[in-house]
């Protein structure tokens, strides 16, 4: 009893209880959400600055214009070559991307009908992506749930979603949309169903949309059926229903495997570099964190122990994430949690593009993966922190507080290839003079054939590609990445 009433004294003289306390006109579970504890205009104003912060996290883009790595060599180029049917269905690395698809096949419509410059083509797609990764942040200043009944809870919230630490590679380019989206969808299963049809139908339409964009949505289908099972509740079920829908439209028609991706990491290793990335990472900064990387990557070289150490602590740390929101399975805890584990395993076990061992321990290497199992984990501890009573309270809010801060400090150094590249309308009247002039993407190693050859491209093989082919067919891409894989892996 004197530890509850020195715990409560304490939460009280911080001035923290006012912020993590439900507010008192919430009696209904269903009301709590931004709309209660901020006003519409506040919210918007939330909303503005949100995108303010998305925006300005790669300034250089808007100065300079940029189409980044395969949005502009094999999307927006396959669109300029290919019929419309054949670009907008077209599945890529494995799998259908339509926002992709859709998004670089309306840029290159307005192009060539007059209507948009070539000039400026990229910030077409830039713009839609801006406006995608503005959906979570509408979900979160327009959901309901008990988690978001706090001003502290709604803010580093949005703070994470827009800054988390070394996550700059799905920002402001259409072939990331599904992240954002993947991300949309694990928010709803962690967000009470919504009252009105018009909200339902925009929870529908997202989930729906989300796994024929990419398959890190259909991980979480599993976890919409058990909770729809759980909580009885037929608008759940629904959503459960649009997420399938898609699902099955992804599975049946556009996925199939990739010889690029599949190469399943063994439990050991992967457990230690989930904890360089969802520990080390955010709990401390990415340059920390890729020192500690290295030495893990050098005790697993060498057949040391140390890298086991880190595979135990990401197993004791996760663990006891799960045992925790496992506590209360009324709450979204637990689902934020599993999900952002059960991407992070299927992503980084099996699901990416193969890279080199020593790659798997640096945070600026295939940060893309990394978004959605930061952003969910954290969002998780929000949660946590958000519950009534606890003594782990403090303790997960000053884990949300060490990765605002990790993301704070790496804002404004994003990697260097994706800091700055080549003037998109420096590269344009290179090519109004000579049609066969690559244009230079972001990095420069990547080029955009609008040549005024169309020329279709083969079958993928299921072994790998063939670099003859345009640049903008898959084979091409195969053989490239294959390559690279290649030479990467002879240096290490």
């Amino acid at each position: 009893m004197t530890t509850v009433r020195a715990r409560d004294r304490f939460w009280q003289a911080s001035g923290l209880q006012r912020w993590t306390s439900p507010a008192p006109e919430a009696s209904d579970p269903r009301a709590i959400g931004a709309s209660l504890v901020f006003s519409a205009w506040q919210r918007a104003a939330l909303l503005f600055g949100f995108a303010l912060l998305v925006a300005f996290r790669l300034p250089q883009a808007w100065i300079h214009g940029r189409f980044l790595d395969e949005e502009g060599s094999i999307f927006f180029a396959f669109a300029w070559h290919r019929p419309a049917g054949e670009a907008l269905f077209r599945a890529f690395g494995g799998y259908l991307n339509l926002a992709a698809n859709g998004t670089t096949l309306a840029d290159v419509h307005l192009v060539r009908a007059g209507i948009l410059p070539l000039e400026f083509a990229p910030y077409l797609t830039m713009l839609t992506a801006l406006l995608f990764q503005l959906l979570p942040a509408v979900l979160l200043l327009t959901g309901r749930g008990a988690w978001l009944a706090g001003r502290w809870a709604i803010l580093a919230g949005l703070l994470v979603i827009a800054m988390a630490p070394r996550t700059e590679e799905v920002f402001l380019d259409v072939l990331h949309i599904q992240f954002h989206l993947a991300l949309c969808a694990a928010l709803i299963l962690a967000l009470d169903t919504p009252r009105s049809r018009a909200a339902r139908a925009g929870y529908g339409s997202i989930l729906f949309l989300t796994p024929l964009c990419g398959p890190a949505a259909i991980i979480l289908l599993p976890f919409f059926a058990v909770r729809g099972c759980i909580d009885r509740d037929r608008a759940r079920l629904m959503q459960t229903a649009a997420l399938a829908a898609g699902t099955a439209l992804q599975m049946l028609l556009f996925f199939a495997p990739s010889p690029v991706r599949g190469h399943f990491l063994d439990p050991g290793p992967l457990a230690a570099m989930m904890f360089v990335r969802f520990a080390a990472m955010p709990f401390s900064s990415a340059a920390l964190a890729n020192k500690l990387g290295s030495a893990i990557y050098a005790s697993y070289a060498a057949g040391g122990i140390g890298w086991w150490c880190a595979a135990g602590g990401a197993l004791i740390y996760f663990v006891a994430l799960i045992a925790l929101a496992w506590r209360d399975r009324r709450d979204p805890a637990i689902w934020l949690i599993a999900s952002g584990l059960a991407l992070g395993i299927l992503s980084f076990g099996g699901g990416m593009i193969t890279t080199a061992p020593r790659e798997w321990f640096s945070v600026g290497a295939g940060e893309r993966y990394d978004f959605l199992p930061l952003t969910l984990l954290t969002l998780g501890l929000i949660a946590l922190a958000m519950r009534p009573e606890g003594r782990h309270r403090l303790a997960c809010a000053i884990l949300c507080l060490l990765t605002l801060i990790s993301g704070a400090i790496s804002y404004p150094k994003p990697v260097r290839e994706l800091r700055s590249g080549p003037a998109w309308t420096d590269e344009v009247a290179a090519w109004r003079g000579d049609h066969d002039h690559p244009l230079a993407g972001w990095p420069r190693s990547w080029s955009v054939d609008l040549s005024d050859r169309d020329l279709p491209c083969a079958p993928a093989l299921p072994g790998g590609g063939a670099s003859s082919e345009p640049s903008y067919c898959e084979g091409a891409w195969l053989a490239r990445v294959s390559h690279q894989i290649a030479v990467d892996k002879a240096k290490h």
